[in-house]
């Protein structure tokens, strides 16, 4: 992304936020305190208790954070996405010491290495990953990221029960060290794709036997660089370094605590007291312009959204009016809330699909425009919010969700003339009021899981996993399956920024920023580098006086 120079912010904050922005991460002088002096090992927080620690059904930060350093899987998240000579490595290889691919791009050989082992011991083969797949792929498995499998020959038929055949499916177990698997098209980046979570492995005899106590700490094998050793729910996890592991000599931290802190302002006050070294989670927007100056803090561009989703499954609802829901979107001033309520730290989002390399986003582009907003509204039946319904805006706790939610439902007030109630749940509720459509309108946040513009717009296929609005559209399916048979760039551009403008223009979204992340760290630890997606593996950090 462009830095800016906001007017909002002195002149002298503004020249510092552009160097930052230009670095990518940088540290900056000022008023000192000592990370991590109060801290028996390295400590880092999450904002909530992980929903699952089980890669195949979990979706959430929180889980994503720890999933990435006690699991591994073919390929894995690569130390930055920043300066890279070659885009490719953004992932490197993990349990596969390397690939073949075919001609046609859509046969990959896997070749896995023999000193790949679980956590107690056992070899890590080809036949995990082939149960774990389709374990995933199994029909009805409780998993928002089972849409992912589908890039497999024949695996959105096995995962829909069309066939029920494994063997049709392009999976194929060569010898236990070698894993060929067919895709139903031409993806470049396929490799980026296996190295997220849900193409990781499990541990059949163990889920076999546990069932979905398996991921309990005194049940859990894992095959990452790290074991979960300890966990004690709403407080903390303790991560010990894996005997097992494959690449063991050069995993330097033997052991690190995550911190469980649902209160952002109580990170810091953390981080402030020595008691962790790295904030793990975004800093509360009240306090970042105290902080702009102190050499720990960092601020990341990253491929995120963060937007307003709204649920269309009901007919007889007011949001399931277009009409209504283009009102609300076009009754809130993004740009305040950058600007004012969020201290200028974010991006003003127009779009849906962030800025990144080889993409740009079509025409329909959303605006600020109350009259028009207010024109649609009466159209639907609401002339100035007359016999609107009192509509319930859902977030989870969060200091910045609930600056954002109170702005937002004072726009709603005053260019609408319509009430919103406020209300906040903590994380994991609040993920199951979202596969469970119990809501009407909530927040959400979206991170890129890999850099194309499909990891955005698949999120609003009728069939995603994720989608969880009950917004369908036939036309959006058909660009996207196009798309994703499209061998020209050009082309496959074109598809997806049509795909985009449906759902700006009929879709449940609203774009309301584009993301940074503005976090504190030491700057005593090594190996912390820049990453759009905000993946830090433990593996690659290192603090000089390691009180281990």
């Amino acid at each position: 992304m462009v830095a800016k120079i906001w007017s909002s912010l002195l002149p002298a904050v503004a020249i510092i936020l552009m160097v930052v922005l230009g670095a990518g991460c940088e540290r900056r002088g000022g008023e000192d305190f000592v990370a991590g002096y109060n801290a028996d090992m390295f400590t880092f927080a999450v904002a909530a208790d992980p929903q699952t620690l089980d890669p195949g059904r979990m979706s959430g930060a929180p889980e994503g954070r720890i999933a990435f350093n006690i699991f591994e899987g073919l390929m894995m998240p690569g130390p930055s996405t920043q300066d890279l000579e070659n885009p490719d490595d953004v992932v490197v290889p993990g349990v596969a010491h390397s690939f073949d691919v075919s001609d046609d791009g859509r046969v990959y050989t896997f070749h896995l290495r023999e000193e790949a082992r679980w956590s107690n011991g056992d070899p890590v083969t080809a036949h995990d990953f082939e149960w774990s797949w389709r374990r995933v792929l199994t029909p009805n498995f409780p998993g928002d990221y089972v849409q992912m499998l589908w890039i497999l020959e024949n695996g959105q038929e096995y995962s829909q029960g069309e066939i029920d055949d494994w063997s049709q499916v392009g999976v194929k177990v060569l010898d236990d060290h070698t894993l060929e698997v067919t895709i139903r098209e031409p993806t470049p980046y396929f490799p980026q794709l296996v190295a997220f979570y849900t193409f990781y492995p499990v541990p059949r005899a163990v889920v076999e036997e546990h069932g979905i106590r398996w991921t309990r700490p005194e049940n859990i094998i894992s095959n990452g660089a790290y074991v979960l050793a300890d966990y004690r729910p709403q407080r903390d996890m303790l991560l010990e370094k894996n005997p097992h592991y494959w690449d063991r000599d050069n995993v330097k931290m033997e052991r690190a605590r995550v911190r469980i802190i649902d209160d952002i302002n109580a990170v810091v006050n953390a981080y402030r007291t020595g008691m962790l070294h790295w904030t793990g989670t975004s800093l509360p927007v009240a306090q970042i312009a105290g902080l702009l100056t102190h050499p720990d803090y960092v601020r990341e561009p990253m491929l995120g959204t963060y937007y307003f989703r709204m649920n269309v499954s009901d007919p007889d609802h007011v949001l399931a009016d277009n009409r209504v829901r283009q009102a609300l979107a076009m009754a809130v001033d993004r740009r305040s809330l950058v600007e004012e309520t969020m201290n200028n730290l974010y991006y003003v989002a127009d779009t849906f699909v962030p800025p990144m390399e080889g993409w740009e986003s079509g025409s329909a582009r959303l605006e600020y425009n109350p009259s028009r907003a207010r024109a649609l509204l009466a159209e639907a039946g609401f002339p100035d919010g007359e016999g609107f319904p009192q509509v319930e805006f859902l977030y989870n706790v969060d200091e910045n969700h609930k600056l954002i939610a109170e702005a937002v439902q004072a726009m709603w007030q005053r260019n609408l003339g319509i009430g919103i109630t406020l209300n906040n749940k903590e994380w994991r509720t609040y993920l199951q009021d979202m596969s469970t459509l119990n809501y009407e309108i909530a927040r959400a946040g979206w991170i890129g899981d890999y850099n194309d513009p499909t990891t955005f717009l698949d999120l609003w296929e009728s069939t995603n996993g994720n989608n969880n609005t009950g917004w369908a559209n036939e036309e959006y399916d058909d660009l996207l399956a196009q798309a994703r048979l499209e061998t020209d760039p050009e082309t496959r551009l074109q598809l997806l920024q049509r795909a985009e403008e449906i759902v700006m223009r009929e879709g449940p979204v609203i774009p309301i920023f584009f993301y940074t992340n503005n976090f504190l760290v030491s700057r005593q630890l090594e190996g912390f580098e820049p990453h759009n997606r905000d993946i830090h593996l433990l593996r690659y950090l290192s603090l000089p006086d390691d009180t281990e």
